[in-house]
């Protein structure tokens, strides 16, 4: 009985809060609707939805980012598009600290075969480096680094770029058809940012000119980015070659394309030890030196060491030295110096060996 008792007045109290809450609701019924009791900005967020429609297409930044920017600028879309890409480059400083290690890797080729431009262009995430938009970006850095070179870069030398240079550079659409216009390559790259919402900067490039030469690249897992005039990987390498005849310059740019594969597998760090400076050459042997007296070698035997281990250093780091990698043939691989001697030979060149006047290798996230 008690428990019977203990659920009917439990329901009864239900019944009293149900009965409650429907005369409160006649209650609120019967009270006249204010229009000021909605806050006004819901009316005045009416601002030209077809002009926040149309920033909206043209910027591809989020709607309410267009709001703000109608509202600042009326209902000039050209002021507005202007006041974002200010605005972008206020986000840009807001995401500045935040890490940029991933990316792609670029290179582009102008039409006179002597002259291309290797870019690293850098990003937060791996998911932003495979968008349209950042493809478009590096497209058009690239176009940027071969139609646009500072105006200190040397003819027929290699022209190397750090982000405050590239973003310097006159802005070049990847695309003839590309309807964006942009002052610099910094503009395009804020206007980047303000869409994706990721720090994105151009960190590194080199234009590389070889009159009278050929120049050739390398890209590793190319990643298809709709732009046929740029290559886009994990790394890229360029190498320009000299000393062919103009009949072999077909074979001269295949043979430079090898060894830019070379490169990539290889990673010299020095074209020979030539290029090495005396400083470095001196710290190395000093290692060596270090290493072969903790072994408790004689002195005589010691200095006779460093020379051999100095020796596989330089096979090991410079490229003539190498064994070249990409050999297809059934003697042994030659040095890529002896590679170049031998192609020379075969091409009918009036010199005694081609000449790699320099190469250029970027891989993704790397610290130079």
């Amino acid at each position: 009985l008690t428990p019977l008792i203990r659920s009917s007045k439990m329901a009864g109290t239900w019944v009293m809060s149900v009965r409650r809450s429907a005369l409160m609701g006649l209650r609120s019924a019967r009270t006249p609707l204010r229009l000021q009791a909605f806050p006004r900005r819901l009316f005045a967020s009416s601002v030209n939805m077809e002009m926040i429609k149309k920033l909206r297409s043209e910027s591809g930044a989020p709607i309410k980012d267009c709001k703000k920017a109608i509202e600042e600028c009326g209902e000039d879309l050209e002021a507005a598009l202007e006041w974002m890409r200010k605005q972008g480059t206020l986000v840009r400083g807001k995401r500045a600290n935040q890490d940029a290690s991933q990316g792609l890797v670029g290179i582009s080729f102008a039409e006179d075969g002597e002259t291309a431009a290797l870019l690293e262009m850098s990003t937060e995430t791996d998911s932003a480096a495979r968008i349209d938009l950042f493809h478009s970006l590096v497209a058009g850095v690239s176009q940027s680094i071969l139609q646009h070179p500072p105006s200190n870069a040397e003819e027929g030398a290699a022209m190397a770029m750090d982000t405050a240079a590239l973003e310097g550079l006159s802005w070049e659409p990847a695309d003839s058809g590309d309807a964006t216009s942009f002052g610099s390559v910094k503009e395009a790259v804020s206007d980047a940012v303000l869409q994706i919402r990721e720090n994105i900067l151009p960190r590194r490039g080199v234009r590389l000119h070889v009159p009278g030469g050929v120049v050739a690249g390398y890209v590793h897992n190319v990643l298809p980015i709709g732009h046929d005039n740029v290559k886009a990987g994990a790394i890229g390498v360029l190498v320009g070659l000299q000393g062919a005849p103009e009949d072999a310059k077909a074979d001269a740019k295949e043979l430079a394309y090898k060894i830019a594969m070379h490169i990539a597998a290889a990673k010299p760090e020095f074209l020979s030890s030539d290029f090495m400076s005396g400083e470095q050459k001196e710290a190395q042997e000093h290692l060596l030196t270090e290493i072969a007296r903790k072994e408790g070698k004689p002195e005589n035997v010691v200095q006779k060491m460093v020379k051999g281990r100095m020796q596989k250093f330089y096979n090991e780091t410079c490229l003539l030295e190498q064994t070249y990698l990409i050999h297809d043939g059934a003697d042994s691989a030659p040095t890529v110096k002896k590679l170049l001697q031998t192609e020379a030979k075969k091409m009918g060149s009036s010199q005694k060996s081609l000449e790699i006047t320099s190469f250029h290798s970027f891989r993704l996230g790397e610290r130079s």
